[in-house]
C-alpha cells in the first residue's frame, strides 16, 4: 500500500515535460505582438500576464491615443503604461496615427499619418512600425495597386522605420474564429517555423485567454524571444530627426496646396 501511494505522489509532483509537437520534431522561436492600444483597462492586464510568464513582447500603439502629447493631462495614465512597457523589457512600435488603410490615401496624407505620432512618442518608440491592416506591405499583380504600395513602403522607410508584419495572424478580433484560435496558432507556428504573432490588446477575449495561450506554446517546447531576434533594429532608438516637428512642415504645406486646388475646382 505504501508503495502504491509513493508512486502516485511522485507522478503528481513531476513537472509537465515540454516536447517538440511539430511534425518535423522541432521547436521554434515565437514573438507576441499587440496592436491598437494602449487600453487603460486591458493593457495593464496584458502586461501583468507577460511579466508573470516572462514573455517579452512588442506593442504597436496608435498615435491618436496620445493627441496633445504630455501636455494633455488625460494622457498621463497612457504614458505611464508606456513607461511600464519599457521598464519591463518590451518594445514599443508605431501603428501610425489613425487606423487607416494607407494605399487609399494621397502621398501627403500617408506621410502625415506615419510621421505624426513620432513627436508624441519620441521617448518610447523603437524604429519599428506596423501599418494598419498591413496596408501597403503586400505584393500585388496590379501595377496601379503595387505603385501605391511602393509609395507607402518608401514613406515608412524614409521615416526611419522598418516595417514589421506578422507570420501568424490569430484573428483574435473575429468571434467566428475564436473557438479554433489556439489549435490554429499552434499549427501555424509549426508551419511557419515560428515567427511574429499578431494579437490586439484592446480585445477582452485575448486578455482573458492570453495566459493559457502562452502556457500552451511553452508546453509545445517553443521559446519566446524578443523582437530583436527577428528584427535587429528593434533594439535601436528611433532616429531623432524622425521626431522633429519641422519634418511635418512640408507635408502640411503640400496638403494646403492640395486643399486650395480642390477649392478652386469646386468654384
Amino acid at each position: 500500500m505504501k508503495k502504491i501511494f509513493y508512486i502516485t505522489l511522485s507522478v503528481l509532483i513531476l513537472p509537465t515535460a515540454t516536447h517538440a509537437a511539430c511534425p518535423d520534431g522541432k521547436t521554434y522561436p515565437v514573438h507576441f505582438t499587440f496592436d491598437d492600444g494602449p487600453h487603460l483597462i486591458l493593457t495593464p492586464r496584458v502586461l501583468e500576464i507577460l511579466k508573470e510568464e516572462k514573455v517579452p513582447s512588442t506593442f504597436f500603439v496608435l498615435g491618436k491615443h496620445f493627441a496633445g502629447g504630455k501636455g494633455n493631462a488625460a494622457n498621463k495614465p497612457k504614458y505611464a503604461l508606456l513607461d511600464r512597457m519599457k521598464k519591463e523589457g518590451h518594445r514599443i512600435g508605431s501603428h501610425t496615427y489613425e487606423h487607416i488603410n494607407h494605399p487609399q490615401f494621397s502621398a501627403a496624407k500617408v506621410k502625415e499619418n506615419i510621421m505624426k505620432p513620432n513627436p508624441l512618442l519620441k521617448d518610447y518608440l523603437s524604429p519599428v512600425l506596423r501599418l494598419p491592416y498591413g496596408g501597403g506591405s503586400f505584393r500585388s499583380s496590379n501595377p496601379t495597386t503595387q505603385a501605391k504600395n511602393n509609395m507607402v513602403m518608401k514613406t515608412v522607410k524614409d521615416a526611419g522605420f522598418t516595417h514589421v508584419g506578422w507570420d501568424i495572424d490569430t484573428n483574435d478580433w473575429d468571434a467566428k474564429k475564436r473557438p479554433t484560435l489556439l489549435p490554429t496558432m499552434l499549427k501555424d507556428i509549426c508551419r511557419q517555423k515560428g515567427g511574429v504573432v499578431l494579437f490586439h490588446d484592446i480585445q477582452k477575449f485575448t486578455v482573458d485567454n492570453l495566459r493559457d495561450w502562452i502556457r500552451a506554446v511553452k508546453r509545445e517546447g517553443h521559446t519566446f524571444e524578443p523582437m530583436e531576434h527577428f528584427i535587429p533594429r528593434a533594439a535601436e532608438p528611433l532616429p531623432p530627426e524622425a521626431c522633429e516637428e519641422d519634418s511635418m512642415k512640408p507635408v502640411k504645406a503640400l496638403r494646403k496646396e492640395v486643399d486650395d486646388v480642390l477649392e478652386m475646382i469646386k468654384e
